[in-house]
């Protein structure tokens, strides 16, 4: 019996093996992961008391992180620290892996991870968009981008996706040239670099910084917006099936809250949104900022969004008829399935002619009404965010 015992002990540590042990996931060590309402992320560390932290980034890998610390009055203290997971455990804050890491901004990794990109001001002039290789830890030859990207005015936030596309903020429309807007540097079909002023994301107020998906599916845009208070907050906006982007929407009064909410960035799991959050109170009679890092589940933060509209069909009056939504009709950066409910725009009950089967995304009968009708189908993902879809049927 003995024997026996060993054999099976040994053969369950077999099935256990190192394939199966999950590590912990590196930025959530040492941290209890926040829920819909944002705490602050790694306090004393990351965050500090009295200390302007703004902008933070994790590589692919999830094993770096990096984060800006701003000082108004000492240029040379306005820098990016690095901290390294190893062994275990992540290092103390460092800047030395960046020459002359004075007034920098910014910092985000390319997708690869291979490339690191941060701004940076020179000599009090507008600041650039840089980049450097990024190999153990230090970033090598960093160089400002070509004079397609900067300007000679403020370019700031910016992001790449996997497939090259570089989304960055710019002041260089003079029209307006207190504020940014969203441009994307692409290739076009000659293999050339163009620029493209992209409308849809870019508001008349100012857009200072974005995180853009490696997969260019969505976007999340600090923007200044009057109807909102008059102060930052942040936006986002999913990319549909034809290459267009919604129109951006304000994210949840937990998240935009009475302070300046800016420079988002997304965990490489996309489980966490980081930002940074900017107060300002009263200390002697003077106004005193501070700016902290914080994170929150993106339970809340990704939702159902439209990505493929349908052709609808011509209805018949007594006619039976039988159509489906397409499959993706709806995405959600987070989940997959949804919960649907048809009904009227008015919420009028359906009438008994007019089916549908919320499985196969089908309505049928025989068409009774001379009208089109008005109709909103309502999908919820499984955190309880909704989205609609209102359209016309009929003739």
């Amino acid at each position: 019996m003995r024997y026996i015992t060993l054999l099976l002990l040994v053969l369950c540590c077999a099935c256990n093996g190192p394939s199966d042990i999950q590590e912990p996931t590196p930025y959530l060590l040492g941290e209890e992961a926040p829920g819909n309402t944002p705490k602050v992320y790694r306090a004393d560390i990351v965050s500090k008391k009295g200390r302007f932290d703004m902008g933070f980034t994790i590589s692919p890998n999830g094993k770096i992180m990096a984060f800006g610390v701003a000082h108004e009055n000492d240029p040379s203290q306005t820098l990016i620290y690095l901290m390294n997971f190893q062994d275990g455990t992540w290092s103390a804050p460092d800047y030395s892996f960046l020459a002359e890491n004075i007034n920098t901004f910014f910092p985000m990794f390319s997708p690869s991870g291979n490339e690191f990109y941060f701004s940076k001001s020179v000599d009090n002039n507008p600041s650039d968009i840089w980049v450097g290789s990024f190999e153990d830890g230090k970033v090598t030859n960093p160089q400002p981008l070509d004079s397609l990207v900067n300007s000679g005015t403020r370019e700031a936030g910016h992001g790449q996706s996997k497939n090259g596309a570089f989304y960055f903020t710019s002041n260089r429309n003079l029209d307006q040239a207190c504020c940014g807007d969203i441009y994307v540097k692409t290739k076009n079909n000659l293999g050339e670099s163009v620029i493209e002023l992209m409308e849809e994301l870019s508001t008349p107020a100012d857009e200072e910084s974005l995180f853009l998906s490696p997969d260019e599916d969505f976007i999340i845009i600090q923007s200044w917006q009057n109807q909102f208070g008059g102060k930052h907050d942040l936006y986002i906006s999913y990319k549909t099936a034809t290459h267009n982007w919604t129109t951006p929407l304000r994210l949840n009064n937990y998240i935009n809250g009475k302070e300046i909410e800016q420079r988002p960035f997304v965990s490489p799991d996309n489980k966490h949104l980081f930002f940074s959050r900017m107060s300002i109170s009263q200390e002697n009679g003077q106004d005193v900022y501070e700016s902290d890092i914080y994170w929150v589940s993106t339970q809340k933060v990704f939702a159902p969004y439209v990505f493929r509209k349908p052709i609808f069909p011509t209805m018949k009056l007594d006619e039976s008829f039988e159509w489906s939504f397409p499959a993706d009709l709806f995405k959600d950066i987070d989940d997959v399935s949804f919960d649907y409910a048809l009904s009227f725009n008015d919420k009028k009950v359906l009438p008994e002619w007019l089916k549908f089967d919320a499985a196969s995304l089908t309505i049928s009968g025989v068409w009774q009404s001379e009208e089109p009708l008005t109709l909103v189908l309502t999908a919820t993902d499984k955190s309880g965010n909704t989205t609609t879809f209102e359209f016309s049927l009929g003739g």
